[in-house]
């Protein structure tokens, strides 16, 4: 799009400036009076010639009106088009997801928006959570903007270090190598980690034999769709009813319930305090399933109300969207 206004400009800079000398060759007049005679005629407002004109000067000025014509109605249609195919719309769009990547802090960057990364981009909008999606492929990109018309997105290959950086991968939080391809979502690790070595990564892997490898380059958690897939089938057969519970708390669709983890950071209030004084559920009406001691890096499940909460603690929370948002506030 830019490219066609550039096109555009430099034509109709081109034909000004070349009408002007034009007009000081043919009928030797000043430069300021040629460039006005060629403004005034491209525009065709209406005005009449400043000087005299010979033959050759009319037979010029033809030509000029002709272009001026040409170099409208293009400007218009291309101008139509842009609109009709909502390309313009769409560009002021990426000029903004630009402008927020540059400030944006603790977000997730999702790579690849195919079956996959259209369900992981539906699970962050339900859970609110900041995300930018990285896709080559315009069809999916499309694909996914049909239901998520506000989605941020940068078109290019999430394998490339400038698109990474683009996207803010040395401020993000987290990012998921979604690709359809082992080796793609190998390389997205690997240069993930050497940009960001404090950053979460969460990889896809296509091939069972795929997972070792994205450990070893970097991923912290790998995931399997066959084995995963498998593991559902078998908890759906054997144990029907809690697998269709945590269908509810995964999906959000009936029950507005979410499982979370929240870290307890050394400033916040909660911080020393045991859960008893705490009081989750009467203040939130959130359920505290399990923590995480950050020293031990065991879990305690079912914690008592004597259990106290240390720094870097991180509590795996069961409740609603809401209040589990303003639990964050208050671990920070």
């Amino acid at each position: 799009m830019i490219r066609q206004f550039l096109i555009l400009g430099g034509i109709i800079l081109g034909l000004v400036l070349g009408g002007s000398l034009g007009y000081v060759l043919i009928e030797r007049w000043p430069f300021f009076d040629a460039l006005y005679m060629t403004v005034i005629t491209l525009t065709t407002v209406g005005f009449g010639e400043i000087r005299p004109l010979s033959p050759a000067g009319r037979t010029f000025t033809i030509g000029i009106v002709g272009s001026g014509v040409l170099t409208v109605t293009y400007g218009v249609s291309s101008l139509v088009r842009l609109l009709s195919e909502g390309k313009l719309g769409e560009y002021w769009r990426r000029q903004e997801v630009k402008r927020m990547l540059k400030t944006i802090r603790g977000h997730f960057i999702i790579c690849g928006c195919g079956v996959v990364g259209s369900e992981v981009v539906e699970y962050f909008v339900r859970s609110r959570v900041p995300y930018v999606v990285i896709e080559k492929d315009r069809e999916k990109i499309e694909r996914a903007m049909l239901l998520h018309p506000d989605l941020p997105f940068l078109e290019g290959d999430a394998t490339q270090e400038e698109i990474l950086k683009e996207a803010g991968i040395e401020r993000a939080r987290g990012l998921l190598a979604l690709v359809g391809s082992d080796p793609e979502n190998v390389y997205i690790t690997l240069t993930a980690r050497h940009l960001n070595p404090h950053l979460r990564i969460v990889a896809r892997a296509i091939a069972p034999e795929s997972v070792e490898i994205l450990r070893r380059a970097g991923a912290d958690y790998v995931i399997c769709p066959q084995k995963i897939g498998a593991l559902r089938l078998a908890a759906a057969a054997l144990r029907p009813q809690a697998s269709f519970f945590l269908d509810l708390l995964l999906r959000s669709e009936t029950l507005d319930l979410a499982i979370e983890e929240i870290e307890i950071q050394s400033q916040s209030p909660l911080c020393g305090k045991t859960l008893g004084e705490a009081n989750l559920p009467e203040r939130f009406g959130i359920l505290v399933v399990a923590i995480r001691d950050r020293e031990k890096g065991s879990f305690l499940f079912n914690p008592q109300g004597d259990t106290r909460l240390g720094p870097q603690d991180t509590l795996i929370v069961l409740g609603r969207t809401e209040k589990i948002l303003e639990l964050q506030k208050l671990a920070l």
